[in-house]
């Protein structure tokens, strides 16, 4: 028997379908087309314990990414600064520390640093102590054209998302959202796969 669920429209238990968009999946009533749920795909059951790094210049969007990890549970470990030096400083002290870094979320145009040239600092501190390199995204307005896309494929695993030019908070907090959403299915899943290999070698 087909999986039902029940339809306040209809009345009574029936057939779904479903359809997955924007980080999420939708199950729709099979017969008249009524919400049935919404799953989130990406939201994590368990906070995770390493660390995240953000480089954004601007305070307010420097809010929000943190607010949205916070509040998604991606991690509790959240540090952000104005620029890439900042940054470098502060992935500098925590290697040396021996703690993880899940991820580097950084913009490309900042002051003192750029986003490129702090990457390639990450890079190279994670050469230095033959470490496993982390993930960067590049959350920026600038287009990502050919030669940020080469830079990225020096990089990697290093990746990018626009962060539009709205500058109304909501549409905001959703690209954030969205952004956390791509990181969270790309490396976090990821990470785990190859732990799971790991152990069972």
């Amino acid at each position: 028997m087909a999986d039902t669920k029940y339809c306040l429209c209809c009345g009574d238990m029936v057939p779904y379908n479903y359809v997955e968009r924007h980080e999420r999946r939708e199950l729709t009533c099979a017969y008249c087309g009524f919400t049935l749920d919404v799953q989130k795909l990406w939201e994590p059951s368990t906070t995770s314990e390493g660390n995240v790094l953000i480089a954004e210049d601007s305070k307010y969007v420097r809010d929000i990414i943190t607010d949205v990890i916070k509040t998604k549970k991606f991690s509790s470990n959240v540090m952000a600064f104005e620029n890439g030096l900042e940054l470098i400083t502060a992935f500098s002290k925590l290697i040396s520390e021996k703690a993880s870094v899940d991820i580097a979320i950084i913009d490309l145009n900042m002051p003192v640093m750029d986003g490129i040239t702090a990457a390639r600092t990450i890079r190279a501190i994670e050469s230095q102590h033959k470490i496993a390199a982390a993930p960067i995204v590049f959350f920026s307005a600038t287009i990502a054209d050919d030669a940020l896309k080469a830079q990225m494929e020096l990089l990697s695993p290093a990746s990018y998302m626009n962060k539009g030019s709205d500058p109304d908070p909501d549409s905001l907090a959703k690209r954030v959202e969205q952004l956390m959403g791509y990181i969270i299915e790309k490396y976090r899943k990821g990470n785990k796969e190859n732990e799971k290999n790991e152990n069972a070698q």
